[in-house]
């Protein structure tokens, strides 16, 4: 792990506004020699308005703190993501297989194709208003992390409470584990084209070397896996707009040697687009939730923002064009290529069990050849890999935050930086974890369990986005006056309104999953809320153990929030302990010098 000693002379990077010096995050600070505090306050043009010392807590010394601290060289900005890399790790992982599997579940569970474009339409909007709101907590704490940065800052009270309950949805929700085993199914259904499940042994043998794979390349090369996610990103934009593309094609009435007279094709397939049937609550949720696992990946810059660019004087450019270019190229990219497939096919082609949709798309275009049936599957596992690498690439980084924060057990391990400047540590916890889903989750029969996964990380994903949208309003209306935080891009009014909307609709979508289906699925619906309430509820019962159990004992760990450099926080903690801790220590110590004696 790459160490600098205490005295190490520190950056202070400025965010794009702020209206005081109390303003300012707790990590916007700059320790001197001293033990004063300094902050630099920047307007919302960007330029330096001037210095502010701050008081703060002493520093703690190595002596103090011994091995413990925590601290990292800063990265140098010629390194750093730039427009179009920024943009890509946002693309690669919203575009998996959302967009070539999950419309005919879409359509089954909400009973027309108005109402499916509807839904693809409005949770682009959702997410985008999600978007919204992570960007201005970027701009404000502009370092890698997310949520677990975010939440860490808008609920100091309970100390940790926060911070543990979203650390532990994420570290155990959060890995993608279910791409893993979809981009395993196509490559054996790509050898078996008529396999419809093929063995469950192989797939997860398959998933388990993607993902050893795809962590080893993080880990020993980070410009290579950015290089390797920036290809994979050219690549589904453009074979998602192939699909558009034919789709238009066959609205102007073209047709490929697959087209026979047996179907409906072209603008016929909208006679009845507004027909829609009566669907059950569960299965409005199911297509809800269909949709937004599409759309998850819109907050990965905000995974990795110490990473990058800052340009002097608008220092959140780039990862404001990036984050919006990349929401709304998703956006259109997703909304035309449903147009183009109900342009294609009939309602009951889009809903039988078997292929997924785009290769059902091709099959009807292009006639069943040997390309559709085995090259087609490559093609959509490329893109599963793609964002498997790109949303490895942000998991870990925010796994590292949540290492830094002492809060799981071998932290210090967790949060190791490698001397490729990778963290190692981090990727060993996703690997562990992932694995540990892959290798437990039921049989994937008719997808059951990639849906079982994704639904989960859905949920908890909600959750996380409830507790952030929150968290603003408590920034907000924790001080007043001129110490007041303010967003940065829009009026307060119309960020809380966008919150007063976006809360109620995720906590919606929640309660749609708690909704009794008529008939019962192969994997309980329950389940899904079941698992993932039942993580949260341990990590309040972790944060009582860790937080007051453990102190109660004697065992302390109080850390102090150095500054931000270069957009990296640097964490310094203090271990020590007291009372019964401390005389256990002491027994335990003079017990193994006594045995050493008798040896």
């Amino acid at each position: 792990m790459a160490r600098v000693s205490s005295d190490f002379e520190l950056m202070s990077v400025g965010s794009d506004a702020s209206t005081g010096a109390e303003a300012f995050p707790s990590y916007y600070r700059r320790e001197d020699v001293r033990g004063a505090s300094m902050s630099l306050e920047f307007g919302r043009g960007g330029g330096v308005k001037e210095l502010v010392e701050l008081r703060s807590p002493p520093r703690l010394t190595d002596e103090d703190v011994g091995d413990d601290r925590v601290e990292y060289v800063p990265m140098p900005e010629e390194k750093k993501l730039g427009y179009f890399s920024t943009a890509a790790l946002i693309i690669s992982k919203m575009i998996g297989t959302g967009v070539f599997a999950k419309p005919s579940v879409v359509l089954q569970n909400c009973g027309g194709r108005g109402v499916a474009l509807f839904l693809w339409v409005a949770c682009g909007l959702m997410s985008l208003a999600g978007l919204l709101i992570y960007v201005e907590l970027g701009i404000t704490l502009p370092f890698s992390g997310a949520e677990v940065v975010y939440v860490e800052e808008c609920y100091p009270r309970p100390k940790y409470l926060a911070v543990i309950v979203i650390g532990l949805l994420f570290i155990l929700l959060t890995h993608f584990a279910g791409n893993t085993i979809a981009f395993a199914k196509l490559v054996l259904q790509a050898f078996e084209p008529g396999d419809l499940n093929p063995d469950y042994r192989l797939q997860k043998f398959i998933a388990l070397c993607l993902l050893t794979a795809v962590c080893l390349l993080h880990i020993f090369s980070r410009k290579m896996g950015i290089f390797v996610n920036n290809m994979l990103a050219l690549y589904k934009v453009t074979l998602v707009t192939f699909i558009i593309m034919v789709g238009f094609a066959a609205m102007a009435g073209g047709r490929g040697k697959g087209v026979t007279n047996g179907g409906a094709y072209g603008m016929r397939n909208w006679d009845n687009a507004m027909a829609t049937r009566t669907m059950s609550m569960w299965e409005y949720s199911n297509a809800i939730l269909g949709v937004l696992w599409a759309y998850t990946g819109w907050e990965n810059a905000n995974y990795v923002l110490s990473e990058v660019r800052r340009p002097p004087g608008n220092e959140s450019k780039v990862f404001k064009v990036a984050a919006f270019s990349a929401i709304g190229v998703t956006t259109v990219l997703y909304v035309l290529a449903n147009v183009a497939y109900f342009t294609v096919l009939t309602d009951d082609e889009l809903m039988a069990v078997g292929d997924m949709v785009a290769a059902k798309f091709f099959v009807k275009v292009f006639g069943d050849g040997w390309f559709i049936e085995r090259g087609f599957k490559i093609m959509v596992a490329l893109s599963i890999m793609g964002n498997f690498v790109s949303s490895t690439y942000g998991l870990a980084r925010v796994k590292q935050e949540i290492a830094k924060l002492r809060i799981l057990p071998f932290s210090k391990f967790f949060a190791r930086q490698s001397h490729y400047d990778t963290p190692v540590g981090a990727l060993i916890l996703h690997w562990f974890v992932a694995a540990t889903f892959i290798l437990f989750t039921p049989s994937n029969k008719d997808d059951a369990a990639y849906n079982l996964i994704t639904d989960l990380f859905i949920y908890g994903q909600n959750w996380i986005i409830i507790v952030i949208s929150l968290g603003v309003v408590c920034l907000r209306y924790r001080k007043t006056g001129v110490n007041r935080w303010e967003p940065h891009m829009l009026p307060w009014r119309v960020m809380l309104t966008i919150i007063c909307i976006y809360v109620p609709l995720n906590f919606f979508i929640i309660v749609l999953t708690w909704w009794p289906p008529v008939q019962q699925p192969s994997i309980p619906s329950w389940v899904t809320p079941g698992v993932a309430t039942g993580i949260i509820v341990a990590g309040f019962i972790y944060w009582i153990v860790f937080a007051h159990v453990m102190p109660w004992l004697g065992y302390h760990i109080d850390s102090q929030p150095d500054e931000l450099v270069d957009g990296s926080r640097i964490v310094t903690y203090k271990r020590y302990k007291t009372g019964t801790a401390l005389k256990m220590s002491v027994w335990w110590g003079k017990h193994m010098n006594t045995k050493k004696k008798k040896r």
